[in-house]
């Protein structure tokens, strides 16, 4: 045992000997990353390192690892000390004036825009903090990085987590970001940062308007996602698609994107007549400007920096170690932010490509029948979908089991989508963006990128395409690496006495004549898309007439369907509901009417994917003339894309298809400006069907709903979210429904109120709510009506 324990240790002191460099690289990496946890550990760490090293007889070995470990350390502090340092000068509730940049372009959330900026003078000077402007705060699409203004507020604390459990303090934190800004003056100034920073957010604009030049909306985000790694107009529906079939990663650049930059430069430099040593310096030009170009995220930097690593080992005539090359990209982004390694981009990026670097090799020697560039597409990709599975698992609960099926269909359109889109941003530098060349590199750009909408779409539909797999703890996630290593393990013990019988097919097939080869691919073919049309097809429209108070959060919205395929929709949520997502789920492939009962965020705000993705046969307008610039780009758009236009006011009634819908609210009143409360004047309005009727009232309270002679109804979505409502009780005596829902998501309101909570089991009327038991489907046969939610049952009329 002794000998063999000596054998071992001289084998491993020989590697390590001859590895210096990956020790250095990897020590570095583990001393900056454990200075986020404290000042002192990468000492301690020396200590132990020296301590083990001795007693091991690896004394030459251990003094490598624990001086790297103690710069990493060294390194570490001074650039957390460099980070923290502004922030630490503030209190909570102190006010903040100077002047500041953007880090980002502003997104819109439910209580306004937001974004990451750093303070240019004043007190904070140097701290980057994210800023919170107020609800009615707009921007132009070109304000973004870069972009000057002054800005006065109060710092703030943020808070540590949701109800979710996601923290988000630490969140921001990891990126560098120690508090919130509460904006409450602002004023652009029209400037940008100069120097090299503002000469790339220049040639990032122009890259951005050739780039997205004559694309739709939809396609337009998703160039940007996957070109320039700018997620923020992609649609939240298809930014939901593309997560639940596991293609999430296309939308943030990443290794793929530096692998195919070099793939198309390459033959492009030897095309112009480049030669071979010239083109190393000017594909290093090319990654040094493309990652910050791309977002300069974690992915990107490792994937920049690896490539960076590879090309100058070629330069030097050295052979490249990719291990190297990735312990060296762990430095980087460390010494940049070592608090970088928390964030789940960054252990997702690292985990890919160690699975890559383990993996893919044996995966693509098993697919020798396959075409040599199919079989490394395979390889890449189902190692990495393997590697990063556990941390998904981790992060979000959820594994994409439809993940690799989708990521394997996408190969064919990814690379060209890239290409085509790079071309553009690179035209852009030199050539206006409606130019010829734009214009013939966008023909075939938009199809492709339609096509790959669409089959994010079909995976993400694929029922059980999500495997619920919460891993809690850093131990579970380290048992299921173990797990995946011992089937991985098992496989390949499988793999080597099944080589001989795979081999053996593989020469019987390539023996066959070419005709038969080829009927043979377009048997195999023929199964496998007759196999994916019926595992993807699209659901249809319900078998009976069917009410769903959609689960949009802080918002509503109800679909009804007739089983002739005719569907109503009331309201769409806001933005980030993704309510074209759930129609699509539900089978709509049209809207018979489109109702917009009102003038507010979280009733129309999701209604502009809505008219962009279903033909809309009529609009029902409840503006009410609003001036809300949202509210009137959708009707606009709607309008644009083929609906008819009626103004809703009482008394109406009107049919879409086998659905009638009796407008009973609001009456005309006198031309003027339209009120500063929209509520109270939302659409009422009673909707039909094979004697079920359906009471829809948006945010109009009892004081809209009593005037009205009111029917008797099956059903009722009870008004704005449930809030207190004196009159309800009287509402409810009218009505006398069998079934109730609110729609309601996580609020500060306190919605729904205990009143009306009260009120409805006073009533004695069956209640769900949207919050609790998810989306809420009413079925009607018969006379007989049947409720089915997504999880539980109706609630107990309390708080």
């Amino acid at each position: 045992m002794r000998e063999t324990f000596e054998r071992m240790r001289g084998q491993g002191v020989a590697w390590l000997d001859g590895h210096r460099a990956h020790v250095v690289v990897a020590m570095g990496a583990t001393g900056l990353t454990l200075t986020s946890v404290s000042p002192v550990a990468p000492l301690i760490a020396s200590v132990v390192a020296v301590v083990a090293g001795v007693r091991m007889g690896m004394a030459r070995t251990a003094t490598v690892v624990a001086v790297a470990l103690a710069i990493g350390g060294v390194v570490g502090t001074a650039r957390l000390a460099a980070i923290d340092g502004p922030v630490s000068r503030l209190e909570p509730g102190q006010r903040v004036a100077g002047q500041a940049q953007l880090s980002e372009a502003p997104r819109r959330g439910p209580y306004g825009p937001s974004a990451e900026l750093s303070i240019e003078s004043g007190p904070a000077e140097g701290a980057r903090l994210l800023a919170r402007f107020a609800r009615d705060v707009r921007f132009a699409r070109d304000v973004g990085p870069g972009s000057e203004m002054v800005v006065s507020g109060v710092f703030d604390t943020v808070e540590s987590s949701n109800s979710d459990g996601f923290d988000f303090a630490a969140h921001l934190r990891r990126r560098g970001v120690a508090g919130a800004l509460e904006v409450e003056s602002l004023r652009l100034t029209g400037a940008r940062r100069g120097g090299v920073a503002g000469a790339l957010d220049s040639v990032r604009r122009r890259a951005d308007a050739a780039l997205v030049a004559e694309l739709s909306a939809s396609g337009a985000g998703l160039a940007r996602g996957m070109v320039l790694g700018d997620d923020e107009t992609v649609p939240t529906g298809t930014r939901d698609d593309f997560r639940d079939s596991g293609l999430a990663h296309l939308l943030a650049a990443s290794g793929q994107n530096v692998l195919l930059l070099m793939a198309l430069a390459v033959p492009l430099l030897a095309l112009v007549g480049v030669s071979y040593r010239a083109r190393i310096p000017v594909l290093l030009i090319l990654i040094a400007l493309y990652v910050p170009l791309a977002g300069g995220g974690p992915s990107i930097q490792r994937a920049g920096v690896m490539g960076a690593a590879a090309l100058l080992a070629v330069a030097l005539a050295r052979p490249a170690s990719r291990w190297y090359a990735l312990g060296l990209a762990a430095c980087v982004t460390l010494v940049l932010n070592p608090r970088a390694w928390g964030e789940p981009g960054w252990q997702l990026s690292f985990a890919a490509v160690t699975g890559i670097l383990v993996l893919a090799p044996g995966i693509r020697g098993s697919l020798r029948a396959l075409p040599r560039a199919a079989a490394e597409g395979v390889a890449l990709t189902v190692a990495a979908t393997v590697a990063t599975a556990p941390l998904l698992a981790h992060h979000f609960g959820t594994v994409p089991l439809a993940g690799l099926g989708a990521n394997i269909a996408a190969l064919p359109l990814v690379a060209p989508i890239m290409w085509l889109g790079m071309l553009r941003a690179a035209a852009g530098q030199a050539i206006p963006a409606t130019g010829l060349v734009n214009d013939l590199l966008g023909a075939p750009l938009a199809p492709l990128l339609t096509g790959l909408e669409r089959l994010a779409a079909l995976f993400a539909d694929v029922p059980g395409g999500q495997l619920a797999l919460p891993l809690d703890s850093p131990l579970a996630v380290a048992l299921a690496y173990a797990a995946i290593a011992a089937a991985v393990a098992t496989v390949r013990r499988a793999s080597r006495r099944l080589d001989t019988r795979a081999s053996t097919a593989v020469a019987y097939v390539r023996r066959l004549p070419r005709t038969r080869q080829i009927g043979l691919a377009v048997t195999a073919a023929a199964l496998l898309a007759l196999g994916l049309a019926r595992g993807l097809s699209p659901a249809g429209p319900p078998a009976t007439l069917t009410v769903t108070f959609l689960d949009v959060g802080q918002g509503d919205a109800t679909l009804i369907q007739h089983p002739d395929g005719s569907a109503v929709l009331f309201d769409g949520g806001p933005p980030e509901a993704g309510t074209a997502r759930l129609l699509r789920r539900a089978g709509v492939r049209r809207l018979s009417a489109l109702v917009m009962t009102h003038a507010s965020r979280d009733h129309h705000g999701g209604l502009a994917e809505v008219v962009e993705r279903f033909p809309v046969e009529l609009l029902l307008d409840g503006g009410d003339a609003s001036r809300d610039r949202d509210f009137r780009s959708v009707v606009a758009r709607a309008e644009h894309h083929g609906a008819t236009r009626v103004v809703a006011a009482a008394p109406l009634t009107l049919r879409a298809g086998a659905i009638r819908i009796q407008v009973l609210s609001p009456r005309p009143r006198p031309p003027g400006p339209p009120p500063e409360d929209p509520n109270p004047r939302a659409v009422v309005a009673i909707v039909s069907c094979d004697g079920f009727d359906l009471l829809l009232s948006g945010d109009a309270e009892s004081d809209a709903l009593l005037p009205p002679a009111l029917p008797d109804v099956e059903a009722m979505k009870l008004p704005h979210h449930g809030s207190a409502d004196p009159g309800l009780t009287a509402v409810l005596e009218r009505l006398r429904p069998e079934v109730a829902s609110i729609p309601v998501g996580e609020n500060s309101y306190g919605h729904p109120a205990p009143s009306t909570l009260a009120a409805l089991r006073d009533a004695e009327v069956p209640t769900w709510r949207t919050d609790r038991n998810g989306s809420v489907r009413v079925a009607v046969e018969d006379g007989a009506v049947e409720v089915e939610a997504a999880r539980g049952g109706p609630i107990e009329a309390r708080p």
